[in-house]
């Protein structure tokens, strides 16, 4: 079907994003039945795509894009500046370390951005910097390279993890394990600003979560994998309260005093909440989780505005912690 464009300024994006899901490439011949014009015209668009630096090769008659090269063109409206601007934020806050991959992304893009806005391309660079002056982890940068390249390639990595577990005796005991590990999907979490690997684990041969600040050693391996079609992340993680995702399907009620229901409406906490207000200022808040443990610092942060209303096991736990913590404020306070 051929396609059609209003000029030769749309035709030459049009080809370039083409091009782009084709990988194998394309001859001027099916690129100019595709968008309807003959082949000297393509020659001399693929020219211009060339000079402006969308990375163009030629492999016998076919022409294909160089991912390696390609130097791609920011084409953006103030408000979408804003936006990248508010996600360079986010993305600065998030990196508590020293990460190279991070300062060069927005170093890129505040100079992509620095002739259409140059007070926010400013800020981002600034951005840039307060990460290079972080402290910097050079084996989490590098797990995360690898874990990335593999993603990229499908391939398979082999690791050592480090996790932790609770003995008969109530010792917290270190356990390291080795696996080969296809890395599915790659999920930063706003708990700890930490990141996470979802994919098959060949060891337990099931869909696991690892974070990847407890990968201890971490090679990559010419094993390939393919991602299965079924696997949906965002599918998967809509009913998570951070990263950690389940089958069940846990409904969570609160109940938060006046004080702080005003605070709570000004958010969207999760996809499914549900709010109801009461007549005296305070409110119900409800959603439907596949796990509650993360959903515990959440709660703890509002302390005695909030009381949980169900489950009964989630309620139960947050009362031991909190007689836990008067008797250790009492014993204190008597010393």
């Amino acid at each position: 079907m051929r396609r059609k464009t209003e000029d030769r300024y749309s035709r030459l994006d049009a080809i370039e994003s083409y091009l782009a899901t084709h990988p194998n490439g394309c001859t001027t011949q099916e690129l100019a039945n595709e968008f309807g014009v003959d082949t000297d015209t393509i020659r001399r668009d693929l020219i211009v795509l060339e000079s402006r630096g969308t990375g163009l090769i030629k492999q016998g008659r076919r022409y294909l894009i160089d991912h390696r090269r390609i130097v791609h063109t920011l084409k953006i409206s103030n408000n979408e500046a804003l936006a990248l601007y508010l996600a360079a934020r986010l993305l600065s806050r998030h990196s508590d370390e020293h990460n190279p991959y991070v300062v060069s992304a927005l170093e890129r893009l505040s100079d992509a951005l620095r002739l259409k806005t140059p007070l926010i391309a400013e800020h981002i660079a600034r951005a840039a910097a307060a990460v290079r002056e972080r402290p910097s982890r050079k084996s989490y940068v590098n797990t995360l390279g690898i874990l990335t390249e593999a993603w990229a390639l499908g391939k398979k990595v082999w690791l050592r993890y480090e996790s932790q577990r609770t003995n008969e005796a109530g010792e917290i005991i270190d356990d390291i394990t080795e696996r080969t590990f296809a890395p599915y999907f790659l999920e930063p979490s706003s708990i700890g600003y930490a990141c996470y690997a979802i994919g098959f684990d060949d060891l337990r041969q099931e869909i696991r979560t690892f974070k990847v600040e407890r990968i201890r050693e971490i090679r990559l391996t010419d094993e390939s994998y393919t991602i299965p079609t079924t696997f949906d992340p965002h599918k998967m993680l809509r009913s998570a309260w951070g990263i950690m995702w389940g089958e069940d399907n846990i409904e969570v009620v609160l109940h938060f005093a006046p004080r702080a229901a005003r605070r709570l409406k000004e958010s969207v906490w999760h996809i499914s909440q549900r709010i109801e207000d009461n007549p005296d200022g305070s409110c119900i808040f409800t959603v439907r989780v596949g796990k509650v443990i993360e959903m515990k610092p959440w709660i703890r942060q509002w302390g005695a505005a909030v009381q949980v209303l169900k489950p009964d096991f989630l309620r139960r736990e947050l009362a031991e912690e909190a007689r836990a913590m008067v008797k250790m404020y009492s014993d204190t306070n008597e010393e």
